[in-house]
Protein backbone atom coordinates (compact mmCIF):
# COMPACT_ATOMS: atom_id res chain seq x y z
CA UNK A 1 0.00 0.00 0.00
CA UNK A 2 1.21 3.46 -1.22
CA UNK A 3 0.78 6.07 1.64
CA UNK A 4 2.63 8.58 -0.72
CA UNK A 5 -0.74 10.17 -2.01
CA UNK A 6 -4.33 9.90 -1.68
CA UNK A 7 -4.67 7.98 -4.80
CA UNK A 8 -1.31 6.72 -5.27
CA UNK A 9 0.09 8.54 -8.06
CA UNK A 10 3.70 6.19 -8.84
CA UNK A 11 6.94 7.44 -8.81
CA UNK A 12 8.38 7.70 -12.04
CA UNK A 13 12.14 8.85 -11.22
CA UNK A 14 14.72 8.27 -8.61
CA UNK A 15 13.59 11.43 -6.67
CA UNK A 16 10.47 10.04 -7.06
CA UNK A 17 11.50 7.28 -4.98
CA UNK A 18 12.88 9.26 -2.45
CA UNK A 19 9.05 11.17 -2.17
CA UNK A 20 7.62 7.35 -1.81
CA UNK A 21 10.17 6.72 0.74
CA UNK A 22 9.30 10.05 2.69
CA UNK A 23 5.97 8.98 2.91
CA UNK A 24 6.70 6.53 5.35
CA UNK A 25 8.45 9.23 7.64
CA UNK A 26 7.39 12.65 6.61
CA UNK A 27 10.28 14.38 8.51
CA UNK A 28 12.92 12.75 6.53
CA UNK A 29 14.25 16.02 6.26
CA UNK A 30 15.85 15.01 2.42
CA UNK A 31 18.25 18.06 1.46
CA UNK A 32 17.28 18.14 -2.35
CA UNK A 33 19.25 21.00 -4.07
CA UNK A 34 17.40 22.49 -7.15
CA UNK A 35 16.26 25.44 -8.84
CA UNK A 36 13.31 27.46 -7.99
CA UNK A 37 9.95 26.03 -9.14
CA UNK A 38 8.13 27.75 -12.28
CA UNK A 39 5.43 30.28 -11.42
CA UNK A 40 3.43 29.87 -14.58
CA UNK A 41 3.06 25.64 -14.60
CA UNK A 42 1.61 23.21 -13.68
CA UNK A 43 2.96 20.34 -12.72
CA UNK A 44 2.25 17.08 -10.23
CA UNK A 45 -0.69 18.96 -9.35
CA UNK A 46 -2.60 17.53 -6.54
CA UNK A 47 -5.81 19.87 -4.35
CA UNK A 48 -7.82 22.59 -5.85
CA UNK A 49 -10.03 25.09 -4.53
CA UNK A 50 -12.41 27.83 -6.75
CA UNK A 51 -13.09 31.16 -5.46
CA UNK A 52 -16.96 31.28 -4.75
CA UNK A 53 -17.51 33.84 -7.68
CA UNK A 54 -16.24 31.30 -9.96
CA UNK A 55 -13.83 33.72 -11.09
CA UNK A 56 -9.66 31.41 -9.67
CA UNK A 57 -9.37 28.46 -9.66
CA UNK A 58 -6.36 27.30 -7.30
CA UNK A 59 -4.24 24.66 -8.01
CA UNK A 60 -1.58 23.08 -5.72
CA UNK A 61 1.91 22.02 -7.63
CA UNK A 62 2.85 19.05 -5.24
CA UNK A 63 7.31 18.91 -6.35
CA UNK A 64 6.43 15.38 -6.11
CA UNK A 65 9.34 14.25 -8.12
CA UNK A 66 11.66 16.39 -6.05
CA UNK A 67 12.18 18.30 -9.64
CA UNK A 68 13.20 21.85 -7.43
CA UNK A 69 13.90 22.53 -3.85
CA UNK A 70 12.81 20.87 -1.28
CA UNK A 71 12.28 23.62 0.92
CA UNK A 72 10.03 26.06 -1.73
CA UNK A 73 9.75 23.67 -4.51
CA UNK A 74 5.92 23.65 -4.27
CA UNK A 75 3.56 26.30 -5.59
CA UNK A 76 -0.38 27.44 -5.31
CA UNK A 77 -1.27 29.21 -8.60
CA UNK A 78 -4.22 30.99 -9.87
CA UNK A 79 -5.65 30.24 -12.49
CA UNK A 80 -8.11 32.72 -14.73
CA UNK A 81 -11.22 30.49 -15.32
CA UNK A 82 -12.24 32.56 -18.09
CA UNK A 83 -9.27 32.82 -20.12
CA UNK A 84 -7.77 29.31 -18.95
CA UNK A 85 -4.28 31.46 -18.35
CA UNK A 86 -2.06 30.96 -14.91
CA UNK A 87 -1.60 34.31 -13.72
CA UNK A 88 1.88 33.73 -12.61
CA UNK A 89 1.52 37.18 -10.73
CA UNK A 90 -0.73 35.93 -8.51
CA UNK A 91 1.34 32.64 -7.83
CA UNK A 92 3.60 31.77 -4.49
CA UNK A 93 5.92 29.12 -3.53
CA UNK A 94 4.90 26.86 -0.70
CA UNK A 95 6.96 23.26 1.16
CA UNK A 96 7.18 20.04 -0.84
CA UNK A 97 4.07 17.64 -0.70
CA UNK A 98 1.55 20.27 -0.52
CA UNK A 99 -2.15 18.29 -0.46
CA UNK A 100 -5.45 19.59 0.21
CA UNK A 101 -6.28 23.57 0.14
CA UNK A 102 -9.40 25.00 1.51
CA UNK A 103 -10.74 28.82 1.85
CA UNK A 104 -12.27 30.34 4.42
CA UNK A 105 -16.11 32.10 4.30
CA UNK A 106 -16.45 35.36 6.26
CA UNK A 107 -20.04 36.12 6.21
CA UNK A 108 -19.37 39.00 3.95
CA UNK A 109 -17.36 39.42 1.07
CA UNK A 110 -15.22 37.00 -0.46
CA UNK A 111 -12.60 34.65 1.08
CA UNK A 112 -9.59 36.28 2.84
CA UNK A 113 -7.57 33.06 3.72
CA UNK A 114 -6.45 29.99 2.09
CA UNK A 115 -5.38 27.18 4.09
CA UNK A 116 -2.70 23.84 2.56
CA UNK A 117 -1.72 20.87 4.30
CA UNK A 118 2.01 20.74 3.48
CA UNK A 119 3.74 17.49 4.27
CA UNK A 120 7.11 18.29 3.35
CA UNK A 121 7.46 20.50 6.25
CA UNK A 122 5.03 19.34 8.48
CA UNK A 123 2.36 22.71 8.21
CA UNK A 124 -0.68 23.97 7.58
CA UNK A 125 0.72 26.91 5.22
CA UNK A 126 -1.83 30.11 5.81
CA UNK A 127 -1.93 32.17 2.95
CA UNK A 128 -3.90 35.78 1.96
CA UNK A 129 -6.09 36.09 -1.04
CA UNK A 130 -5.52 39.41 -2.43
CA UNK A 131 -7.13 41.81 -5.45
CA UNK A 132 -10.83 40.57 -5.69
CA UNK A 133 -8.78 36.43 -5.03
CA UNK A 134 -6.05 36.84 -8.13
CA UNK A 135 -3.31 36.62 -6.18
CA UNK A 136 -1.90 34.87 -2.29
CA UNK A 137 0.26 36.89 -0.52
CA UNK A 138 2.72 35.94 2.74
CA UNK A 139 2.58 38.74 4.52
CA UNK A 140 4.89 38.19 7.12
CA UNK A 141 7.54 36.63 3.96
CA UNK A 142 8.61 37.45 1.36
CA UNK A 143 5.40 37.76 -0.88
CA UNK A 144 6.60 34.88 -2.90
CA UNK A 145 7.56 32.79 0.01
CA UNK A 146 5.19 30.92 2.30
CA UNK A 147 8.40 30.02 4.77
CA UNK A 148 6.67 32.06 7.77
CA UNK A 149 2.84 31.59 6.70
CA UNK A 150 3.30 28.23 8.37
CA UNK A 151 1.09 26.61 11.56
CA UNK A 152 3.75 23.96 12.27
CA UNK A 153 1.69 20.64 12.77
CA UNK A 154 1.62 18.36 15.85
CA UNK A 155 1.83 15.28 14.02
CA UNK A 156 3.54 13.82 10.98
CA UNK A 157 1.81 14.12 7.75
CA UNK A 158 -1.27 16.79 7.67
CA UNK A 159 -3.32 15.35 4.73
CA UNK A 160 -6.90 16.58 4.45
CA UNK A 161 -8.50 19.79 5.54
CA UNK A 162 -12.01 21.32 6.57
CA UNK A 163 -12.64 24.98 7.11
CA UNK A 164 -15.43 26.68 8.69
CA UNK A 165 -15.53 30.66 9.68
CA UNK A 166 -18.33 31.35 12.65
CA UNK A 167 -19.01 34.09 14.73
CA UNK A 168 -16.97 33.94 18.44
CA UNK A 169 -17.16 36.34 21.03
CA UNK A 170 -13.71 36.74 22.21
CA UNK A 171 -13.29 39.52 25.07
CA UNK A 172 -16.96 40.56 24.95
CA UNK A 173 -16.62 40.84 20.99
CA UNK A 174 -18.34 39.10 18.63
CA UNK A 175 -15.85 38.25 15.84
CA UNK A 176 -15.28 35.69 12.85
CA UNK A 177 -13.18 33.06 13.64
CA UNK A 178 -11.66 30.32 10.76
CA UNK A 179 -12.01 26.95 12.46
CA UNK A 180 -9.27 24.72 10.59
CA UNK A 181 -9.60 20.51 11.22
CA UNK A 182 -6.47 19.04 9.91
CA UNK A 183 -6.00 14.83 9.50
CA UNK A 184 -2.98 13.33 9.72
CA UNK A 185 -2.53 10.03 7.76
CA UNK A 186 0.08 8.37 9.92
CA UNK A 187 -0.86 7.92 13.13
CA UNK A 188 -4.69 8.81 12.66
CA UNK A 189 -4.47 12.09 14.37
CA UNK A 190 -7.31 15.01 14.51
CA UNK A 191 -5.65 18.43 14.87
CA UNK A 192 -7.68 21.21 14.76
CA UNK A 193 -7.46 25.35 15.35
CA UNK A 194 -8.96 28.30 15.00
CA UNK A 195 -7.19 31.89 13.55
CA UNK A 196 -8.71 34.92 14.87
CA UNK A 197 -6.83 37.28 13.52
CA UNK A 198 -2.91 36.40 13.37
CA UNK A 199 -0.87 33.18 13.12
CA UNK A 200 0.68 33.74 16.39
CA UNK A 201 -2.89 33.35 17.49
CA UNK A 202 -3.12 30.07 16.72
CA UNK A 203 -3.19 27.08 19.76
CA UNK A 204 -3.15 23.72 18.04
CA UNK A 205 -4.94 20.91 19.63
CA UNK A 206 -4.67 16.80 18.83
CA UNK A 207 -6.61 14.03 19.31
CA UNK A 208 -6.07 10.72 18.76
CA UNK A 209 -9.56 9.48 17.03
CA UNK A 210 -8.71 7.10 14.34
CA UNK A 211 -5.45 5.60 12.14
CA UNK A 212 -4.69 6.99 9.16
CA UNK A 213 -6.87 9.52 9.12
CA UNK A 214 -7.25 10.55 5.59
CA UNK A 215 -9.92 13.41 4.63
CA UNK A 216 -12.04 15.63 6.79
CA UNK A 217 -15.67 17.10 6.27
CA UNK A 218 -17.97 19.11 8.02
CA UNK A 219 -21.54 17.81 8.07
CA UNK A 220 -24.13 20.78 7.63
CA UNK A 221 -26.76 19.55 9.70
CA UNK A 222 -24.68 18.54 13.00
CA UNK A 223 -21.86 21.12 12.88
CA UNK A 224 -19.82 18.22 13.74
CA UNK A 225 -16.55 16.89 11.47
CA UNK A 226 -16.25 13.26 10.16
CA UNK A 227 -12.68 11.75 9.49
CA UNK A 228 -12.75 8.78 6.93
CA UNK A 229 -8.88 6.52 7.79
CA UNK A 230 -7.25 3.54 5.76
CA UNK A 231 -6.45 1.64 8.28
CA UNK A 232 -9.42 1.01 11.02
CA UNK A 233 -13.02 -0.08 9.50
CA UNK A 234 -14.68 3.03 10.73
CA UNK A 235 -15.75 6.78 10.21
CA UNK A 236 -15.16 9.28 13.11
CA UNK A 237 -17.41 12.13 13.95
CA UNK A 238 -15.59 14.60 16.55
CA UNK A 239 -16.35 18.67 17.35
CA UNK A 240 -14.32 20.78 18.98
CA UNK A 241 -14.88 22.22 22.22
CA UNK A 242 -13.80 26.27 22.75
CA UNK A 243 -12.51 27.79 25.80
CA UNK A 244 -13.46 31.61 26.35
CA UNK A 245 -10.65 33.04 24.38
CA UNK A 246 -12.04 31.52 21.14
CA UNK A 247 -9.57 28.74 21.27
CA UNK A 248 -9.78 25.27 20.85
CA UNK A 249 -9.40 23.79 24.44
CA UNK A 250 -10.36 19.76 23.40
CA UNK A 251 -11.38 17.70 20.20
CA UNK A 252 -14.73 15.25 21.45
CA UNK A 253 -15.41 12.11 19.64
CA UNK A 254 -18.76 12.36 19.23
CA UNK A 255 -19.44 9.13 17.16
CA UNK A 256 -18.42 6.30 14.99
CA UNK A 257 -19.92 4.66 11.67
CA UNK A 258 -18.98 1.04 11.69
CA UNK A 259 -18.04 0.34 8.05
CA UNK A 260 -16.02 -3.49 8.63
CA UNK A 261 -19.97 -4.34 9.51
CA UNK A 262 -20.91 -3.51 5.85
CA UNK A 263 -20.68 -7.12 4.96
CA UNK A 264 -19.10 -8.50 2.36
CA UNK A 265 -17.44 -5.23 2.29
CA UNK A 266 -14.21 -5.11 4.93
CA UNK A 267 -14.13 -1.53 5.54
CA UNK A 268 -10.60 -0.60 5.47
CA UNK A 269 -8.94 2.20 3.46
CA UNK A 270 -12.08 4.64 3.15
CA UNK A 271 -10.51 7.80 1.48
CA UNK A 272 -13.48 10.71 0.80
CA UNK A 273 -16.48 12.04 2.56
CA UNK A 274 -19.32 13.92 1.47
CA UNK A 275 -22.95 14.88 2.62
CA UNK A 276 -25.57 15.67 0.91
CA UNK A 277 -27.31 19.27 1.14
CA UNK A 278 -29.54 18.77 4.30
CA UNK A 279 -26.47 16.28 5.80
CA UNK A 280 -29.02 13.41 6.49
CA UNK A 281 -26.93 11.24 4.18
CA UNK A 282 -23.26 10.71 4.20
CA UNK A 283 -21.53 9.11 1.06
CA UNK A 284 -17.89 7.09 1.64
CA UNK A 285 -15.69 6.32 -1.26
CA UNK A 286 -13.53 2.90 -0.26
CA UNK A 287 -11.11 0.82 -1.05
CA UNK A 288 -11.98 -2.78 0.93
CA UNK A 289 -12.97 -3.26 -2.01
CA UNK A 290 -13.54 -0.66 -4.19
CA UNK A 291 -17.33 1.00 -3.06
CA UNK A 292 -19.60 3.99 -2.22
CA UNK A 293 -21.08 3.46 0.86
CA UNK A 294 -24.09 5.32 1.63
CA UNK A 295 -24.51 6.18 5.17
CA UNK A 296 -27.58 7.61 7.14
CA UNK A 297 -26.68 10.49 9.27
CA UNK A 298 -29.93 11.33 9.65
CA UNK A 299 -30.94 12.16 13.28
CA UNK A 300 -31.86 9.58 15.70
CA UNK A 301 -34.95 10.96 17.64
CA UNK A 302 -37.39 12.21 14.62
CA UNK A 303 -39.19 14.21 17.01
CA UNK A 304 -36.61 16.28 18.62
CA UNK A 305 -34.76 16.15 15.56
CA UNK A 306 -31.87 14.95 17.72
CA UNK A 307 -28.92 12.35 17.80
CA UNK A 308 -27.32 10.78 14.46
CA UNK A 309 -27.89 7.27 13.59
CA UNK A 310 -24.50 6.95 11.73
CA UNK A 311 -24.77 3.63 10.27
CA UNK A 312 -24.35 2.40 6.21
CA UNK A 313 -27.36 1.42 4.87
CA UNK A 314 -26.13 0.38 1.26
CA UNK A 315 -23.31 0.30 -0.75
CA UNK A 316 -22.26 -0.01 -4.83
CA UNK A 317 -19.51 -1.19 -6.55
CA UNK A 318 -16.93 1.10 -8.30
CA UNK A 319 -14.07 1.20 -10.81
CA UNK A 320 -10.78 0.63 -9.50
CA UNK A 321 -9.27 3.18 -6.83
CA UNK A 322 -12.22 5.24 -5.87
CA UNK A 323 -11.12 8.42 -4.17
CA UNK A 324 -12.37 12.02 -3.98
CA UNK A 325 -16.10 12.66 -4.51
CA UNK A 326 -18.75 15.49 -4.92
CA UNK A 327 -22.18 15.64 -3.86
CA UNK A 328 -23.13 17.79 -6.84
CA UNK A 329 -26.78 19.33 -7.89
CA UNK A 330 -26.70 19.47 -11.47
CA UNK A 331 -30.38 20.94 -12.79
CA UNK A 332 -33.55 19.49 -10.51
CA UNK A 333 -31.06 16.57 -8.75
CA UNK A 334 -28.28 15.13 -6.50
CA UNK A 335 -26.06 13.89 -8.37
CA UNK A 336 -22.80 11.68 -7.09
CA UNK A 337 -19.25 12.23 -9.01
CA UNK A 338 -16.74 9.75 -7.84
CA UNK A 339 -12.93 9.73 -9.13
CA UNK A 340 -11.29 6.23 -10.21
CA UNK A 341 -7.69 7.09 -10.21
CA UNK A 342 -6.24 3.84 -11.33
CA UNK A 343 -9.26 3.40 -14.35
CA UNK A 344 -8.64 7.08 -15.64
CA UNK A 345 -12.44 7.65 -14.91
CA UNK A 346 -14.87 9.80 -13.44
CA UNK A 347 -18.16 8.06 -12.19
CA UNK A 348 -21.55 10.07 -11.88
CA UNK A 349 -24.03 8.33 -9.87
CA UNK A 350 -27.86 8.59 -9.19
CA UNK A 351 -28.01 8.19 -4.86
CA UNK A 352 -31.82 8.19 -4.94
CA UNK A 353 -31.69 5.35 -7.64
CA UNK A 354 -27.85 3.91 -6.62
CA UNK A 355 -27.05 3.53 -10.17
CA UNK A 356 -24.48 4.63 -12.56
CA UNK A 357 -25.85 7.12 -14.91
CA UNK A 358 -22.67 8.21 -16.93
CA UNK A 359 -19.10 7.18 -17.27
CA UNK A 360 -16.67 9.66 -18.14
CA UNK A 361 -13.14 8.47 -19.20
CA UNK A 362 -10.56 11.06 -18.32
CA UNK A 363 -7.28 12.09 -20.16
CA UNK A 364 -5.24 10.43 -16.88
CA UNK A 365 -5.53 9.46 -13.51
CA UNK A 366 -7.91 11.89 -11.59
CA UNK A 367 -6.49 13.10 -8.25
CA UNK A 368 -9.07 15.93 -6.81
CA UNK A 369 -12.08 17.61 -8.12
CA UNK A 370 -13.82 21.30 -7.56
CA UNK A 371 -16.73 22.28 -9.15
CA UNK A 372 -18.14 25.50 -10.61
CA UNK A 373 -22.44 25.74 -10.47
CA UNK A 374 -22.16 29.89 -10.12
CA UNK A 375 -19.94 31.08 -13.84
CA UNK A 376 -19.56 28.34 -15.62
CA UNK A 377 -21.18 24.83 -14.88
CA UNK A 378 -17.76 22.94 -14.58
CA UNK A 379 -16.21 20.29 -12.75
CA UNK A 380 -12.52 20.77 -12.38
CA UNK A 381 -9.92 17.46 -11.95
CA UNK A 382 -6.36 17.78 -11.79
CA UNK A 383 -4.46 14.96 -13.56
CA UNK A 384 -1.27 14.13 -11.35
CA UNK A 385 0.50 12.73 -13.43
CA UNK A 386 -0.54 14.13 -17.12
CA UNK A 387 0.37 17.80 -15.21
CA UNK A 388 -2.54 19.54 -16.02
CA UNK A 389 -6.39 19.91 -14.88
CA UNK A 390 -9.18 18.44 -17.13
CA UNK A 391 -12.44 20.08 -17.46
CA UNK A 392 -15.60 18.42 -17.86
CA UNK A 393 -19.05 20.36 -18.49
CA UNK A 394 -21.95 19.28 -16.39
CA UNK A 395 -24.68 21.95 -17.65
CA UNK A 396 -27.18 19.24 -18.63
CA UNK A 397 -28.91 21.42 -21.27
CA UNK A 398 -25.34 21.66 -23.14
CA UNK A 399 -24.65 18.65 -26.22
CA UNK A 400 -21.39 18.16 -24.14
CA UNK A 401 -22.59 17.63 -20.69
CA UNK A 402 -20.99 15.23 -18.71
CA UNK A 403 -17.55 14.90 -21.26
CA UNK A 404 -13.93 16.71 -21.31
CA UNK A 405 -14.56 19.75 -23.25
CA UNK A 406 -10.64 21.18 -22.65
CA UNK A 407 -7.12 20.14 -20.40
CA UNK A 408 -5.17 22.98 -18.88
CA UNK A 409 -1.81 22.22 -19.53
Amino acid sequence: MNLRNRHRPPSRTRAGAIAALCALAAACGVEVEGPDPPMDTIYEPVGMALHPSGDYLYVVNSNFNLSYREDRGGTVVVIDTDTLDVLDSGTIQIGTFGGDIKLNAPAEGGPTRAYIAVRGNRSVTVLDLEDGGARFNCPTDSPRRSSTCQISSTNDDPFGLAVTTFPAVVNDQTIEVDFVAVAHLLGGDVMSFTLKQSLIDAVPVSATLTSGANAVELNPRTGHFYATNRFDGSVVAFRPVLDLDGDVAAIVETGTVAIENASPYSGFDSRAIAFNNDGTEAYVSNRGPNSLLFVDVGPSDLNSNTGVRNRVIDLMPLPREPAELLSVDVGDRELIYVAAYEDSLITVIDPVTRTILHTIEMPGEPYDMVVDQVKHQRLYVSLFLENAIAIVDIDPASPSFNQVTSVIR
